[in-house]
């Protein structure tokens, strides 16, 4: 089955019973110094799945001297007689044998367990406390939580052995690696980011922006929008994209590959001129003119995620229109420079006279 990740945020952590705990905006839960008795109960995760081999649980535990934290888990595919769990008249012990019917686990002080011994399409977790001055948060789920383990012969994947064990070693730590590369968001803004961390970023990712020649906004919009321009390197829509972020146009892309089988042979050294000889040529087209240092700036990103092998060239396009000697010219047919004009009060426009 393919991993499930469950992280216990608000939404959950709302619907959980609650005894002498008290949930902060921070969504940590603390231990009431006012009531005798610490603990709470969450509601079941569902896997979806009968017989789901739940693997790692771990949270945020505060643990001040001489406190004890007891945590109680079990698995099972049927939801019935949950409802002990959840009542408040129902004693703290019968909420420990109801879990304990179900074969579930319970470990002492410890905030990062293997769940291999337990199966189920649900989970349930209690927390029991002793002592004030306690905190748990950011509590996290996974199933399997074996990453490493699936990829290995079905005969080396037995459950909860000594290999089971150590290869879990690995798999929590590349798990607990992969948060920290998907929260890299939170832990570089890059609206608020100075100019030298935004460099620094970029060469992280592996885009060479070396002499500053994209300008800070610019490299702010790049920056926002790499992770996608990464993941598509080498496509048209990563093209157009780059273009969009520099220039604000999109071009109008010409593949000379695309074009061998519409060119006409007498054709060909016509379209050989204009878009290339080779299938790999790919020309922009661009309206809006820009100074030359600033098309090599592009062409230097461009160069950055084109394809492999292709050849890119640029081409601005002026706004004129040229006619051949082929040309006709229908009734009504008008050709004029556009410019600019004034007309005061004793003008008269006749006929002839177009204002645009």
């Amino acid at each position: 089955m393919a991993g499930i990740h469950y992280s216990i945020k608000q939404n959950r952590l709302k619907k959980a019973f609650l005894q002498g705990m008290t949930l902060s905006e921070d969504l940590h839960l603390y231990s009431d110094e006012a009531s005798a008795s610490h603990h709470f109960v969450l509601p079941a995760l569902d896997s979806g799945v009968e017989d789901c081999p739940w693997g790692r649980l771990r949270f945020e535990l505060t643990l001040p001297e001489n406190c004890i934290c007891y945590l109680y888990t079990a698995a099972s595919n049927e939801k019935k007689g949950e409802e002990v769990l959840f009542q408040t008249e129902t004693e703290i012990l019968d909420k420990k044998k109801k879990l304990q019917e179900l074969r579930g686990l319970v470990f002492i002080n410890k905030p990062d367990v293997l769940l291999y011994e337990i199966s189920g399409r649900y989970l349930w977790i209690m927390v029991e406390v002793i002592g004030v001055g306690v905190s748990i948060g950011d509590i996290r789920v996974e199933a399997p939580g074996d990453n490493f383990m699936q990829t290995f012969p079905e005969v080396y994947r037995s459950k909860n052995s000594f290999f089971h064990r150590y290869l879990s070693i690995y798999s929590s730590i590349y798990n607990d690696f992969q948060e920290k590369l998907d929260a890299r968001k939170e832990l570089l803004p890059i609206e608020t980011a100075s100019l030298p961390l935004l460099e620094l970023y970029a060469k992280w990712l592996g885009i060479d922006v070396n002499g500053g020649y994209l300008g800070e906004e610019t490299l702010r919009a790049l920056l926002k929008e790499a992770p996608e321009l990464l993941r598509r390197k080498g496509t048209r829509y990563c093209i157009e994209r780059i273009c969009a972020i520099l220039l604000d146009e999109i071009p109008t892309i010409v593949e000379r590959g695309l074009l061998q089988r519409y060119v006409l042979r007498n054709e060909k050294a016509q379209y050989d001129n204009l878009y290339g000889e080779s299938p790999y040529d790919v020309t922009l087209m661009l309206k809006n003119y820009v100074e030359e240092k600033r098309k090599e700036q592009l062409l230097h990103l461009l160069s950055q995620f084109k394809p492999v092998r292709s050849r890119l060239h640029v081409v601005f396009l002026e706004p004129v229109g040229v006619l051949d000697e082929h040309s006709y010219l229908d009734q009504n047919a008008v050709i004029f420079t556009q410019s600019e004009g004034m007309l005061d009060q004793a003008q008269i426009a006749d006929g002839t006279i177009i204002l645009q």
